[in-house]
Order: structure tokens, then C-alpha cells, then sequence
């Protein structure tokens, strides 16, 4: 029996609770004096959470706060309704909830969007991952050209996040989740403490789950001979999370943030019996991760400068067992251990150039640098293999935007609004030598509700240092489909680096189009097209089919006498070309809903800053900073916000949201090797045992939220594929899929209950239910059958989850001063003569 030495992680849990608990009063005190508005000052909505003063303004010249660089309109605007009105608790469940808005066909498989807080760069995702949603005011989904002006590539869809500019809050959050089929539970809980003074920001979060196994005993698997319960579906797995922020203005206009975070994950799963001791044999897995961050944001002389830094350690090491030998009277284990570090820095400059008739040219020049280490060692079989990897990288960066023409300024005349952007990239790799990337875009709105987006991109890309480097782990009684054979078989998989990997090269055309054809409807049409070409694409190694064996007959292993499949590699390597056509258009529609209930904690508003601007009355759209659009045009976005969350409705209002987005792949050919038939993956070839790529995939959504409930519906259907295994029966059809995914949740502050439960302020009690109507995707030869492989438990072991959730976030209560008197102070502050109380 193999034991791990455990960490005293208990005590960091108590630590880190302690911190998350105690931050907002301690910070609070620290903070600067400016940032804490006297208590007849503060606006407070339904449930006393404090809302910022309201700024209305009548010209759209002048960019909302917190708004990108140049000249941008964003697709998509949520405030502080919309984002609330999707019942998720953290920045990153919000991503996850908008996936089909923020999906761009333009970037490398798997991109998560590029996030800006306050207009500006930061070091990491980790900087706002855990972001409670009632702190964010406004929410802006940009197109990928606006990267760019960032000093990223163009590859996937931009989102920026503008915080309240005082909020004060302790979050506490628990859950179970559990497949209806039982078997398995998942426990998680979060403390949150955080803390936004204007310009300053103070936050520490901590997590920690737990997951137990599944067996394959647990559901209904068959296997010959019959050891189901010795594996795993899904292993036991423990995790815990440390994350804190500090940031604070330092003067002269700079701000600082500093990020530090901790990560400690565990887990065990069972591979199979091992027939010499009659036990199961076991794979364990320890990664740790460390994390520190920083950004520095100013300006100078009209510029803004940001200048970003990371340093990363993570430690994996994996023991693998393997049967018991009776010679040696013990089980002599696989391990590998493998360990990166790495750091970078990068300095960015944007501001304008000069100006031209139409506008402002602005520019965005980047240099950045890093070093990687990669350090990983493997004993297998009495034999002990070691890697030592490093890559320095250098790089360099500038983005060109241009305005010619401007239905407001000039320029060219009768074009509308047109703008044109170029940019180049240059990367020195200490291993691969300089890579570089081409690139430009044309931006044209001939009307305002019309806008129009061309744009090309040639760019190169090495394979990261871990597909380099990663340390070979053979796992034994891996369940493939050999298609050659049209059997289901057991191999030893080996997985890790491919150290002969080249770099690969992408060309990418997009054309886009985004409609918003009125002025008082929040309803946005958008279309993207994208053609990409990818010239020795870097790959995981690809389902075992007659072409893929004929391709790569050194990374097969067969019986020499029966023929059957004993051994494959599994490390990734380079395609040829791959070439891919599709489009993907649809809409997002949204309205508020006035509430009709009276909230349990409502309390009289104060007449004071927000009187004095003339800030709207609770129940009417605010026409001001970020509130709205001119008419027909993209001028603030749909359904955006001002700085302190004006009150369509009040926060605690109602919203209705509902979006449909279709995706039809029109080409996806892989060429492996010259000399091979090219692989059609929508026409019956594949590249993993999923099958081939849906043609076409819809998703849909559906929201309503009023009086403090709401339910929210996400589904997604994709068609189903073919594979083409050659002569014989070894075809597979995979069917058609379809997900549907309820979210229900009820604010319990806002319930008549909770006039007599002081407590229910603040708290919201959710019921996810994943994959309602239990669907799986059935796999089936073409005499109908199902093979071992594709098994529907083999395949989606846990079926339709539900989660139940407990959310609870404890406010600073703030006295409410009588009528009159809050005014009277607000005027004696801005020299006018006070006002008696009423």
C-alpha cells in the first residue's frame, strides 16, 4: 500500500477563513479617507446594498467609465439586472453561463476570453475569477480586434468588467451535487471577503471540494472478465484554493494590484485488478500550484502605460501502480514527477499618434519577456528517464488603428463610420528562433445599427513547453475502439512530450456582422464567418482508424499473431494542414421586468448627491454614463449601465433575457501526411473516439428573474456524426445530443418571509439540475449494436446531476438618516444654503 504524506492543509482552511472574515472591517480602516462616503451620502437600493452616485451627462462624446481604449463598441452590454438575473455567484460561473455569446471561431480549441477590469490589463484570470457579481456594474462583450489594443493576439472575444466603486462584502457559499443514478457526491464551500474603495480593492478567497469515487460496479458496465469493481468512472478527488488580491492607487494617477495564490489537488482512481493480489491497482495524483501576480497601470503626457508580471511554480506527481509480482513479493510502481516554473513581464503603451479628419490614430506597442523551465522525471519498469527543458521567449508587439471616416467628425464622406487597424508580432523563442504574425482589419458601420468587421490574421505558434516535455506515463487497461478490427480493446496508452514537435502556422479570415436595429429594445443579431488554415497543426494523436494506422504505423503495436491492438502513443503530434469553414450567427434579446412586490428590507432613498445630478426616478432607464444607446446605433451599447449601477427597476428588479445561436460548420478537412487521403471530419473520418465534428450545433438560452426568483434554461443540441471504419461492419453511427441544463434560484431577501427573518438578507438558495433529461450520446455499429467502448455509462458516468446551493452574503448595514437631513449635509457641501428637516 502506497501512502502520500498529507499537507496541514486544516490549518491553512482555518487561516485562510479567518483572513477572508476579518478583511473587509480591517481593510476598511486602511483605506483612504476618501473612499467612505458619509452614511447620508450613500444610496441604498432594495436590499442595502450601496449603490454609486449616478452621473447623467447629455453628450455620448465622453466614454463611460471604465471603458476600453479608442474607439469600441461592444457587442453585448449586461448591467447590474442582467448579470444578477443569471443566479450565478463568481466571475468565472458567469463565463461559463454566457458561453454561446462569448464563443469565437478565430481562436486555438479551448481559449477562455480576454479579461480587462476597469478598461485596463490584468496579470492573470485569477485577478477577478472569484469577483462576487453584485460588485460588478457593468459587464461589456467586445470583438476579438479590440485584444490588440491589449497587446494580446486576435484569437478569441474580449470581455471587460467595471466595478462598483464602493461595495464592502463577506460571501459564504456552500453545495452538494449529486447524480440522480447515485453512487457519487460532490461537496464544495467558499468564504469571500472583499472590499472596493474607489480606486481600491482588497479580496481574499478560499475554497476547498471534495469528490468520491464512482465505481464502474456502480453503474451498469459490463466487462469481461467482470472487475467493474476495480475502476473508476471518476476518482476521488480533493482540492483546496487560496486566492487574494490587494490593489491601491499609489499616487500621481498609478495603481497597483498584487495577486498571490495557492492550489492543492489530490486525487485516486482505480485502473483494474491485479490478478497476483487480488486487488485493485491504483493511480494517485498530487499537484500543487503557486502563483504571483502584479500589474501597474498609469499614464503620461495622454498615454497610458500598463506594465504586468507573473511568476508560477506547480509541482504533478503521479505513482502508478502495476500488478503485483510474486517473484519480487511487491508491487514496484510507475512514478513520474514533473515540475514548471516559470515568470514573465510585459509593458504596454497605447494612446494616440496624431489626429486625422475622422479621428485619432491610436497605437499600442507591447514588449514582453519569459522564461519556462520544465523539470520531470519518470521510473518505469526499473527504468529511470529524465527531462530538463527550458525556453526563453522575447517579444514584440504593435497595433495601428486609423480612422477615415465619421458620421460625427469627417473624413471620407458618405461611408458612415470606418476605421482600419494593422498590426505585426514578433516572437523570439529560445528554441524554436523568431516566429512572427501579420495582421489587419477593416471596421464599417454605414449606418448606426449596422456593423460590419473583415479582418486577417497570419500568425505562427510553437507547441507549449509541456507538449514538449512532459514525462511518459504508461497507463495500463485503456478501453479503445480499434477500427481496424471493429473491436473493443485494452492497451497500454502512453502519454507525455513529443520533443520533435514543430511550430505550426495559422491563417484566419473573419468577417462579421452585428445588427442592433432599435433604440429602445436591448435585441442584438450577429453573424461571424471564419476560414482557417492550419499548416502543421499540433495534435493529440488521433482515434485509431485504417488511415490513422496507415499515417502512424511506428506509434502502433500489434499482436504478431492475432493482430490485436497491445500498445499505442498517444503524444501529440503535427497534421499536415487541417482546414476548417464556419459560421455561426444568432441573437441575444433582453428587457427588464418591474417588480411588483414591495422588498422585505426596501428603505427610504436618501435626497442627496443623486437628487442634486438629476439622477432618474427608480422605475426609468438611465439615458446617462454607460445608460443606453443613441438612437439605433452602438453608441454605449445595448442595455448598458452607468458607473453606479443606475436603477431600471431598482437592483432587485426583474429581467427577461433569451438568446439563440447556431453554428454550421461548413468545412473541417485534416490532411495528416502527404501521400494520405485527406480526413473529412464531417463527412465520416474522426480525429478522437468521439466520433467526427458536428455539422451543425444550436444553443439555446432562456432567463426571467422578478421579485427575487428566477430560472434560467441553457440547452444545446449537436448533430450527430459517422465514421467510416473501412471494409466490414466497422462503421459507428453517433447519434444526435441534445443537453438541457435548469437553473432556479430565489433571493431570500426579497421575500415577505424575510421581514421576520432578519437573517434571509442577502441570502440566495439555488437548484441546478445538469443534463435533465439524462441524455447521453448512443454509439452503434452498423448491425446495431453497441460496442464495449461506447458503453452509455462508459461514456457519461454521471448522467443528470443536481446541485443544491446555499449563498449568503453578510453587508455593512448603514443608517438611513430622516428625510431632509442627508439633503441638508449634501448642500452644505456644495456651498448652497442647507435645507431644514422635514
Amino acid at each position: 500500500m502506497i501512502r502520500r504524506p498529507r499537507a496541514p492543509r486544516w490549518a491553512l482552511l482555518l487561516a485562510g477563513s479567518a483572513m477572508a472574515l476579518s478583511l473587509p472591517p480591517l481593510a476598511h480602516a486602511q483605506a483612504p479617507s476618501r473612499q467612505a462616503a458619509p452614511a447620508d451620502e450613500a444610496m441604498l437600493d432594495e436590499e442595502g446594498y450601496e449603490v454609486d452616485e449616478l452621473v447623467v451627462t447629455a453628450a455620448r462624446e465622453i466614454a463611460p467609465r471604465g471603458s476600453v481604449v479608442g474607439v469600441a463598441e461592444p457587442e453585448i452590454v449586461l448591467d447590474q439586472r442582467e448579470i444578477r438575473a443569471l443566479g450565478v455567484g463568481s466571475v468565472t460561473e458567469l463565463l461559463a453561463a454566457l458561453e454561446p455569446q462569448l464563443a469565437s471561431g478565430r481562436g486555438r480549441a479551448g481559449g477562455r476570453p480576454i479579461i480587462l477590469l476597469n478598461g485596463q490589463r490584468i496579470s492573470s484570470f485569477r485577478e477577478v475569477r472569484d469577483l462576487p457579481p453584485e460588485a460588478i456594474v457593468r459587464m461589456e462583450i467586445l470583438p476579438e480586434e479590440v485584444a490588440l489594443r491589449y497587446g494580446y493576439r486576435a484569437d478569441q472575444r474580449v470581455v471587460n468588467f467595471v466595478l462598483r466603486r464602493r461595495f464592502r462584502a463577506i460571501t459564504v457559499e456552500t453545495g452538494v451535487t449529486l447524480p440522480t443514478a447515485g453512487g457519487q457526491e460532490s461537496y464544495d464551500a467558499t468564504v469571500d471577503g472583499l472590499l472596493i474603495g474607489d480606486d481600491a480593492r482588497q479580496q481574499v478567497n478560499l475554497k476547498a471540494g471534495l469528490q468520491t469515487p464512482l465505481l464502474e460496479s456502480q453503474r451498469n458496465v459490463v466487462r469481461i472478465p467482470d472487475e467493474t469493481a476495480f475502476r473508476t468512472l471518476v476518482s476521488r478527488q480533493e482540492n483546496l484554493s487560496l486566492n487574494a488580491i490587494y490593489a491601491r492607487p499609489l499616487g500621481e494617477g498609478v495603481s497597483a494590484t498584487l495577486n498571490g495564490s495557492l492550489e492543492w489537488t489530490d486525487s485516486t482512481g482505480r485502473l483494474g485488478q491485479d490478478p497476483g493480489a487480488l486487488d485493485a491497482l491504483r493511480r494517485l495524483t498530487d499537484s500543487n500550484v503557486a502563483h504571483l501576480g502584479g500589474t501597474v497601470n498609469g499614464a503620461v503626457s495622454g498615454w497610458r502605460w500598463t506594465l504586468t508580471g507573473n511568476a508560477d511554480w506547480s509541482e504533478t506527481q503521479t505513482t502508478t501502480e502495476v500488478a503485483y509480482d510474486p517473484v519480487l513479493g511487491w508491487r514496484a510502481p510507475n512514478t513520474a514527477r514533473s515540475t514548471v516554473t516559470s515568470a514573465d513581464v510585459q509593458g504596454l503603451v497605447n494612446g494616440t499618434l496624431f489626429d486625422l479628419p475622422a479621428g485619432a490614430v491610436n497605437a499600442a506597442f507591447t514588449v514582453a519577456g519569459g522564461t519556462q523551465r520544465v523539470e520531470s522525471q519518470s521510473f518505469r519498469l526499473g527504468t529511470r528517464l529524465d527531462t530538463d527543458l527550458d525556453r526563453q521567449t522575447v517579444t514584440a508587439q504593435a497595433n495601428f488603428d486609423a480612422p477615415l471616416a465619421s458620421r460625427r467628425r469627417g473624413g471620407i464622406e458618405g461611408l458612415g463610420d470606418l476605421s482600419v487597424n494593422f498590426n505585426a508580432n514578433v516572437e523570439h523563442y529560445s528554441d524554436f528562433g523568431s516566429l512572427y504574425t501579420l495582421g489587419g482589419g477593416v471596421t464599417w458601420s454605414p449606418i448606426q445599427p449596422v456593423r460590419l468587421i473583415a479582418s486577417f490574421t497570419d500568425e505562427d505558434g510553437a507547441p507549449t513547453i509541456q507538449q514538449l516535455g512532459n514525462p511518459e506515463i504508461i497507463t495500463p487497461n485503456v478501453r479503445v475502439f480499434d477500427f481496424t478490427t471493429g473491436q473493443t480493446v485494452e492497451v497500454a496508452q502512453a502519454t507525455g512530450g513529443n520533443p520533435d514537435l514543430a511550430a505550426d502556422n495559422r491563417q484566419v479570415l473573419k468577417l462579421g456582422l452585428t445588427i442592433k436595429p432599435f433604440d429602445e429594445t436591448d435585441l442584438t443579431f450577429r453573424a461571424d464567418y471564419t476560414r482557417t488554415r492550419t499548416r502543421d497543426e499540433i495534435a493529440s494523436f488521433p482515434a485509431i482508424t485504417p488511415e490513422i494506422e496507415a499515417a502512424f504505423p511506428d506509434r502502433i503495436v500489434r499482436d504478431a499473431l492475432t493482430n490485436q491492438l497491445v500498445r499505442i502513443d498517444t503524444r501529440p503530434v503535427n497534421f499536415d494542414r487541417h482546414d476548417e469553414q464556419q459560421l455561426r450567427w444568432g441573437f441575444n434579446y433582453s428587457r427588464p421586468i418591474r417588480n411588483t412586490r414591495t422588498p422585505a428590507f426596501a428603505q427610504p432613498r436618501p435626497q442627496g448627491a443623486a437628487a442634486a445630478e438629476g439622477a432618474p426616478p427608480a422605475e426609468g432607464p438611465p439615458r446617462g454614463e454607460g445608460g443606453g444607446r443613441a438612437a439605433g446605433g452602438f453608441s454605449g451599447g445595448a442595455g448598458g449601465f452607468g458607473p453606479g449601477g443606475g436603477r431600471r427597476g431598482g437592483f432587485g428588479g426583474g429581467n427577461l433575457q433569451f438568446a439563440v445561436f447556431h453554428t454550421w460548420r461548413i468545412e473541417d478537412e485534416v490532411l495528416i501526411r502527404p501521400g494520405v487521403p485527406v480526413l473529412d471530419l464531417l463527412g465520416g473520418s474522426a480525429l478522437t473516439q468521439g466520433g467526427g465534428t458536428p455539422k451543425h450545433q444550436v444553443d439555446v438560452q432562456a432567463g426571467v428573474s422578478r421579485n427575487g426568483l428566477g430560472a434560467r434554461l441553457n440547452a444545446r443540441w449537436q448533430q450527430g456524426t459517422e465514421v467510416d471504419g473501412g471494409a466490414g461492419d466497422r462503421s459507428l453511427r453517433f447519434s444526435d445530443l441534445t443537453t438541457v441544463d435548469l437553473r432556479l434560484f430565489a433571493d431570500l431577501g426579497l421575500q415577505p418571509m424575510a421581514r421576520s427573518n432578519p437573517w434571509m438578507r442577502g441570502a440566495r438558495v439555488s437548484l441546478n439540475i445538469d443534463n435533465v433529461f439524462d441524455q447521453v450520446r448512443t454509439v452503434r455499429d452498423e448491425a446495431g449494436l453497441v460496442p464495449l467502448t461506447y458503453q452509455p455509462d462508459l461514456i457519461d458516468p454521471l448522467g443528470r446531476t443536481v446541485r443544491v446551493s446555499f449563498r449568503k452574503l453578510f453587508l455593512p448595514r448603514r443608517a438611513v438618516p430622516p428625510p431632509g437631513q442627508g439633503q441638508g449635509r449634501q448642500n452644505e457641501g456644495r456651498g448652497q444654503p442647507a435645507r431644514p428637516a422635514t
